[in-house]
């Protein structure tokens, strides 16, 4: 039996060897749920699926399971310049099934950890 190739991606797909994929398909995007999302809530969600796909796992979680700091996206991939509208996008996209909160780390001042859902498909 032969060996499945990797895949490599293509030159308008990628800028350099090594990158993850953050891939959205088109029962996603024609689904009612993301119609139902704002511009800016989208392309969180596609950062979020680049921090997720990008990070080292958390130990005794789900695989599914990734950290979800605000600062990270509003200072280093400078997404947002109002912090409520950051938590409007985040509402967005738990309301409508991409998201689900495992740990809120609000209480406990440590991080909120949150893993990516398939309920958007109910919606």
């Amino acid at each position: 039996m032969a060996r499945k190739k990797k895949y490599v991606p293509k030159a308008f797909e990628s800028g350099k060897a090594g990158d993850v994929s953050a891939n959205i398909y088109a029962s996603m995007i024609q689904s009612r749920a993301w119609s139902n999302l704002t511009n800016n809530a989208r392309v969180l969600y596609v950062y979020m699926k680049l921090q997720y796909y990008g990070q080292k796992t958390i130990p005794d979680r789900e695989q599914e399971c990734f950290y979800f700091n605000k600062a990270m996206f509003i200072k280093t991939y400078q997404l947002y310049k109002n912090v409520n509208q950051f938590y409007k996008d985040k509402k967005l996209l738990i309301d409508n099934g991409f998201i689900e909160t495992v740990e809120n780390g609000k209480t406990t001042r440590t991080k909120s950890i949150y893993k990516l859902s398939s309920k958007w498909r109910e919606i």
